[in-house]
């Protein structure tokens, strides 16, 4: 079965869709709010001496692909929109299955970006192993700008032992998606740069780890013996958070000499010392499908999920808002016939309603609104740089898609990486202080399955594919394609990963629109699926290990 085919299409439909793409470009865009590095009036407003107009990184895709510059540009057609799958699936990582596919048009780029890889986790101090600067990395670069895949493969229980003259080490398989919007710079830049980061911050603390799992494992006991609340979980997840921060902190300071687009939703996966960590910030979502059911292991976080912490930091900090927005949450809409009426509201301290007069502040917009989602990219989000006007298909979209929850009258997410300097268009309001790159952990003991089957999956995907099916939907797709393969069947992963982006992108009609399978709409969102098998992320066999990893480095 070849897992590219769909991707093959005529030089003339490329020429066409690049034509059409050139052309709606040419027709400016109606936006919302203002990037200030990226705007034409910034030598007034936000002065940045030595500005490279370059990108970070130039856009490609996942490099596990192994895709050429001609089969990317091909990846990018909007008409067709190929599923896009591994050259090598059995060559992943945990032999991990990955499909990709571009939204229906609004963007040009597909803004998602993926990492799966190996890494080895090296105690800092010992034969002068230290952390590395990401600012400064100074790894050469494949001839397309990427770096190579050069970290070390699990072999199985690599862990150092205290008789070793080595290190004390641990490794670790690690996935990553990056829901990119308004661009691919912060998606792309988090996908090369946050693994080191984590590594960065696990080498500080992995011999703690070790020798903390080795009295776990054979106390029984889940704490150290000093300080009660100290365990392996609690070590990989604070340095989970703090990689977090420190990759937002590095899109921000090189914002500053490096044109950075956009930002991202990021969710990432950890296997390590048997243990399964998600740390989630966005509406990415993970869910685990094993013999004992489905089990979700994230928080899709958006603004009206948020909706407490938002409107604290709006009371904490009123000046955040001025006078442009209130904090507070109605039940309706308000206009000016309402004024002295009643109204339910909710504030940042209420579970339930409570009624209110309603008075001129309440007319501002509300810091949270639910307003039909646009098509600018695809998180609904567009850095503007001039006066522009929406083009006729753009409206013929947005008439055909369903309501998102928005912070600030503007962006539909909450948490994620970049996004800095945005200020809204109309009130000057900055955006990024309601952000926040901290992400939610969750950890999942893989030894309380007793015994790993090839079923037991974790799925990881972008909100495209979360938007139109469901956590048991999923199951069905997936645990299907197990089924009907065999025990021994590398491959299977893939083509699992292949069919849910497939049921989400649906079908194209001859109206342009694409449609479920069963009916209904389809995702027109950059869809992005992993299905990891837990089995192999603990431990690959090792007779193939090497073999692939020569090979994958060609």
């Amino acid at each position: 079965m070849d897992v590219l085919a769909a991707k093959v299409k005529s030089v003339t439909t490329l020429r066409r869709a690049s034509e059409e793409t050139e052309a709606e470009q040419s027709v400016k865009k109606l936006g919302m709010v203002v990037d200030m590095t990226e705007s034409s009036f910034i030598a007034t407003l936000l002065p940045v001496v030595g500005m490279n107009e370059k990108d970070r990184h130039p856009y490609s895709r996942p490099e596990f692909l192994y895709f050429s510059e001609e089969e990317t540009e091909l990846s990018s057609d909007h008409a067709v929109r190929p599923v896009l799958c591994p050259k090598h699936p059995a060559k992943m990582p945990a032999y991990c299955g990955y499909a990709e596919v571009i939204n229906a048009g609004k963007t040009i780029k597909n803004e998602d970006m993926a990492t799966a890889k190996r890494l080895r986790i090296i105690q800092h101090g010992y034969n002068a192993v230290e952390a590395v600067d990401i600012s400064n990395d100074k790894t050469p670069l494949n001839s397309d700008g990427r770096k190579p895949l050069d970290e070390p493969l699990l072999i199985g229980d690599n862990v150092s032992s205290d008789e070793s003259d080595t290190p004390p080490f641990a490794d670790a398989a690690y996935f990553a998606i990056f829901d990119g919007h308004a661009g691919s710079g912060a998606s792309l830049m988090a996908s090369y740069h946050l693994a080191q980061h984590i590594v960065n911050r696990l080498g500080s603390v992995v011999e703690a780890m070790i020798t903390l799992d080795r009295r776990e494992s054979l106390s029984g006991k889940k704490v150290c013996p000093l300080t009660s609340n100290v365990t392996v979980a609690s070590l990989v997840t604070g340095a989970l958070e703090t990689a977090f921060l420190d990759m937002d902190d590095q899109i921000q300071s090189e914002k500053q000499q490096w044109r950075i687009t956009g930002g991202c939703a990021t969710i990432a996966a950890l296997v390590v010392l048997d243990k399964l960590y998600i740390a989630n910030a966005g509406d990415c979502r993970a869910i685990l499908l094993t013999s004992q059911g489905v089990k979700q292991l994230s928080t899709d976080f958006n603004p009206s999920q948020e909706r407490k912490r938002l409107q604290f930091l709006a009371y904490k900090q009123p000046e955040l808002i001025g006078n442009c927005f209130s904090r507070l949450e109605y039940n309706r809409y308000l206009n000016k016939k309402d004024l002295k009426g009643s109204v339910l509201f909710r504030d940042w301290y209420m579970d339930g309603w409570a009624v209110k007069t309603v008075t001129d502040h309440d007319l501002l917009p509300p810091l949270i609104c639910e307003r039909r989602k646009k098509v600018e990219h695809s998180e609904d989000l567009l850095y503007i740089t001039n006066l522009v006007i929406a083009s006729r298909r753009t409206i013929d979209l947005i008439k055909r898609l369903p309501f998102k929850f928005r912070l600030l009258n503007t962006i539909g997410v909450s948490r994620g990486f970049g996004d800095h300097h945005l200020i809204t268009v109309d009130d000057k309001i900055p955006i990024k202080p309601f952000l926040t790159a901290v992400p939610e952990v969750q950890v999942f003991d893989i030894s309380t399955l007793n015994v790993l089957s090839d079923r037991d999956v974790l799925v990881m995907g972008s909100d495209g594919l979360w938007d139109v099916l469901s956590n048991e939907r999923v199951n069905e797709i997936v645990g299907s394609v197990l089924e009907n393969s065999e025990v021994d069947d590398r491959i299977k992963y893939t083509i699992a990963a292949q069919e849910l982006v497939i049921a989400a992108r649906g079908n194209p009609t001859q109206s342009a629109k694409w449609t479920l399978t069963g009916g209904g709409q389809a995702s027109t969102d950059d869809i992005t699926a992993f299905v990891i098998p837990l089995k192999y992320a603990i431990s690959q066999p090792p007779d193939e290990d090497d073999d692939d990893d020569e090979e994958m480095l060609k």
